[in-house]
């Protein structure tokens, strides 16, 4: 019976709804107008040779998809007060202080005292720091996150000095063509007098003055705002304006509650798999459901994540749960025995493959940057207690950590976003055309290939961290805006086009280009790229073009030739040298390269110099 009347609710939901689609328009669409800088349609392998999908694999893109991931911004809140102390490097050297809040490695911090489940890969920074927020813009724009979903659940903290930081530097990436998420709020999980406080708070501080409104994610032709419209009395006229100005979704706390499918009122933040279902969409399919990394839960019920039992930690499954997936030509297949379980996101791409089975609107993805939980005397029957965040295997974000984590969950959530959402379909491409990197700069006109990326992906870092931390990163030097390519039966072409004029070939790790050529993998290669171009000085016209024997070791195959003016660099590449066969069709991945600091990690494409485009991302041509 529960099924016919779903479908029943379903059918006039969808025929009381045809008008407002009809006469309003796309109602939940937010426009996109970034349309040079498209990272939908970059390649990436990932640290466990996991590969991107592309256009091939899961279509175009379905502009009434959406994902939110929760974002955490009240660090700063605690970083002016506390030393970062790192529970993963203290229960290393000190294994036995698990269950003992009294041993003397936790120095007698008070109950609630917050630690770090690990290093974050930027530092134990604050929100407050504008090189990160700018990187964490890019990242998430990157992977193709719609929004981000402010934590304000507790008490009347809205984190001012934080969201205003986000505001002021999301506002000037939009200005360089990143198209950064859109943002709102969720506040206490119920209609309470915080609650109040907190959409006052922020109607007046943000909403009422139109305060950055390209920044706001619209839902029903509305701000949505997750938030219990229960705390405001519409009979009072100020309270009345906020409810009639947001969309509001009752947030629930619960992880493990039965499926909403009638109400479209109330979201969740985090669900037990298989997840709830909230609301119902047009077409009769779930209007929300939740994915997350892991879940401070086990046997049904909330626990902290240093239980001990069975908590559902990174490598957590439901059953016998595994996948897989294709690696140097090979199947590989992981479940929770794997060697390094924790890496391969178990407990994340099951709850991902059941979120794309059931076909939501929007997917909330728990999250981004948490980083730290406050140690407890006791809590949920646990002693000496970390309830959200511990260690590496129980631990729920995404941003990429200085430690085992590294980037993997990043590039697990940027696939599975493609196989939620689509991609871009690729751009007409041209064919080839010989360049005379000496001659004039209209001969490129006619190239339809052309790579765009960010610039001021670095921008100049000088920012306190937790109590006695302070960073600072001054690296950024030849920024990258585009780069077109071509060929000819000889040669390969490239036209580098930078923001700036372009320093001196004697500067170190100067303007390098890595390829990719051998998509199986299977050849000696460093993270993927079997070739690299100017690992070591130039001279004023010559580069050298080196072949990985493996790893961060190279053997030279040939010399590029090169021309520089003022911001554009010309390079002409043998086909030989890259092991291209002489007429044949040029098919490679590369990206651009500028002041690496760490020569052979990889890492250090998120933080130093330049890169297009970031982190493991490729171009493909």
């Amino acid at each position: 019976m529960s099924d016919i009347i779903r479908a029943i609710v379903s059918f006039f939901t969808a025929f009381f709804m045809l008008p407002s689609l009809i006469f309003c328009g796309t109602d939940n669409i937010n426009d996109n107008v970034y349309d040079k800088v498209k990272p939908d349609t970059w390649v990436a392998v990932d640290g466990l040779g996991r590969s991107l999908p592309t256009y091939e694999e899961v279509g175009e893109t379905d502009n009434r998809k959406f994902v939110g991931l929760f974002y955490w911004t009240w660090h700063y809140n605690f970083a002016s007060e506390f030393e970062a102390d790192n529970v993963t490097e203290i229960l290393e050297k000190n294994p036995e202080a698990v269950r003992d809040f009294s041993h003397p490695v936790w120095e007698n911090t008070p109950s609630g005292k917050p630690y770090h489940w690990n290093k974050p890969l930027f530092g134990y920074y604050q929100n407050l720091d504008e090189y990160v927020v700018r990187k964490h813009a890019e990242m998430i724009a990157d992977a193709g996150v719609d929004v981000i979903i402010f934590d304000c659940t507790n008490g009347t903290y809205t984190w001012q000095p934080a969201y205003e930081t986000l505001f002021k530097v999301f506002d000037e990436a939009i200005s360089e063509d990143v198209n950064v998420p859109q943002v709102a709020f969720m506040l206490p999980f119920s209609a309470s007098e915080d609650a109040n406080t907190s959409l006052h708070d922020l109607y007046n501080n943000i909403y009422s003055k139109g305060r950055y409104q390209h920044l706001w994610f619209m839902w029903d032709n509305k701000p949505l705002i997750m938030a219990h419209s229960g705390a405001l009395d519409k009979s009072l006229p100020e309270e009345k304006e906020i409810l009639d100005f947001f969309t509001f979704k009752e947030n629930v706390p619960s992880y493990f509650d039965d499926n909403y499918f009638i109400t479209k009122k109330t979201w969740g933040w985090c669900s037990d798999y298989p997840q709830t279902k909230f609301g119902t969409s047009l077409f009769g399919n779930p209007e929300q459901m939740c994915v997350s990394v892991a879940q401070n839960a086990a046997d049904g019920q909330l626990v902290a994540m240093n239980n001990g039992g069975n908590v559902q930690g990174r490598s957590f499954t439901h059953g016998n749960y595994s996948y897989s997936y294709q690696k140097n030509g090979e199947t590989v297949t992981v479940d929770s025995s794997t060697e390094n379980s924790m890496l391969y996101g178990l407990n994340f791409q099951q709850q991902w493959d059941y979120a794309i089975e059931c076909d939501p609107d929007f997917i909330f993805v728990t999250g981004w940057n948490e980083w730290i939980a406050g140690r407890h005397d006791t809590w949920s029957g646990t002693e000496n207690a970390f309830p959200d965040q511990f260690c590496d295997e129980y631990s729920r974000d995404i941003e990429p950590s200085a430690g085992a984590m590294k980037d993997h969950y990043y590039y697990q959530l940027c696939a599975n976003i493609r196989r939620f959402k689509g991609v871009t379909k690729p751009a007409e491409t041209s064919g080839g055309t010989t360049i005379d990197i000496s001659g004039d700069d209209s001969q490129w006109d006619s190239v339809k290939n052309e790579y765009f990326h960010y610039i001021r992906s670095t921008r100049k870092r000088d920012a306190d961290g937790w109590v006695g931390l302070h960073y600072e990163n001054n690296t950024m030097r030849n920024d990258f805006r585009s780069v077109k390519v071509t060929y000819d039966s000889k040669n390969v072409y490239f036209r580098i086009h930078t923001a700036n004029l372009i320093t001196p070939h004697t500067d170190p790790a100067w303007m390098r280009i890595l390829i990719d050529t051998d998509f199986t993998g299977n050849s000696p290669n460093w993270e993927g790229f079997e070739y690299i171009i100017n690992r070591n000085s130039a001279d004023k016209t010559t580069l050298k073009v080196e072949k990985s024997s493996g790893g961060w070791n190279f053997e030279e195959t040939g010399t590029a030739e090169y021309t520089v003016s003022g911001n554009i660099m010309q390079l002409s590449v043998p086909r030989s040298a890259l092991g291209l066969s002489d007429g044949d069709e040029v098919h490679f991945n590369f990206k651009l390269s500028d002041n690496m600091q760490t020569d052979g990690d990889i890492m250090d494409f998120y933080q130093n110099g330049d890169v297009a485009p970031g982190g493991r991302f490729m171009f493909a041509f």
